[in-house]
């Protein structure tokens, strides 16, 4: 395990978890917090296009605050990745094989 960078914003919780926990391991749960994070990604974006293309007031207030609710979701996702990405010391191979 890589030593984690404390100037940064990083979750604590998860570097006290995983300390001496095999590299394998620590690998497949940053691997599955990088799926996660693309997939609140996608969620986001479509709670934008429906808060961006309803015509009405009130709706625009409930979409926006999906939107709202879906972007708090996307960085805090992100700042598992990236601490789980600090903790691992390299970015793993992407399984499905897509660009990051």
């Amino acid at each position: 395990m890589k030593k984690v960078d404390n100037a940064k914003i990083v979750l604590r919780p998860l570097i006290g978890l995983l300390v001496g926990q095999p590299n394998d391991v620590i690998e497949r749960l940053t691997i599955e917090a990088i799926t996660k994070h693309r997939s609140l990604v996608s969620e986001a974006e479509l709670a934008y296009d429906r808060f961006k293309s309803r015509p009405g007031e009130l709706e625009i207030s409930e979409a926006q605050e999906a939107y709202f609710s879906s972007m708090i979701a996307v960085h805090a996702q992100q700042t598992v990745v990236s601490t789980m990405l600090d903790i691992l010391g390299y970015i793993p191979p992407d399984p499905a094989g897509k660009a990051h």
